[in-house]
C-alpha cells in the first residue's frame, strides 16, 4: 500500500507540474502576441486619426465651396433679377410636366 500512495503522490506532482508549465507557456504566448499587436493597433489608430482629419478638412473645404456658390448665385440674381425669375418659372413648369406625365 505504501507504494501505491507514493506513486499516486508522484503522479499528482507530475500532473501539477505539467499544468504549471502549460499555464506559463500560455501566459508567455499571450504576452508575446500582445507585444506584437500593440504596434499594429497604434498604427491603425494613427491611420484612423489621419483619415478623420482628412475628412474634417474636406468637409470644411466643401462648406467654403458651398458658401462661394451661394454667394455667386445671389450675385447673379441681383444682377439679372428678371432673367432669374424667368429661369425659375421655366424650371418649375418643366418639373410640373415631368411629374404629371408619370401620374
Amino acid at each position: 500500500m505504501v507504494t501505491d500512495t507514493t506513486t499516486t503522490t508522484g503522479d499528482a506532482t507530475r500532473v501539477r507540474e505539467g499544468v504549471d508549465r502549460a499555464t506559463q507557456t500560455a501566459h508567455d504566448t499571450i504576452d508575446r502576441m500582445a507585444a506584437k499587436a500593440a504596434p499594429a493597433i497604434e498604427q491603425l489608430q494613427s491611420a484612423a486619426s489621419g483619415a478623420a482629419q482628412a475628412l474634417r478638412d474636406k468637409a470644411a473645404a466643401l462648406g467654403e465651396m458651398e458658401e462661394a456658390w451661394v454667394e455667386s448665385a445671389r450675385s447673379c440674381v441681383r444682377q439679372h433679377p428678371l432673367a432669374s425669375v424667368l429661369v425659375a418659372v421655366a424650371v418649375g413648369v418643366l418639373i410640373s410636366r415631368m411629374g404629371s406625365d408619370r401620374a
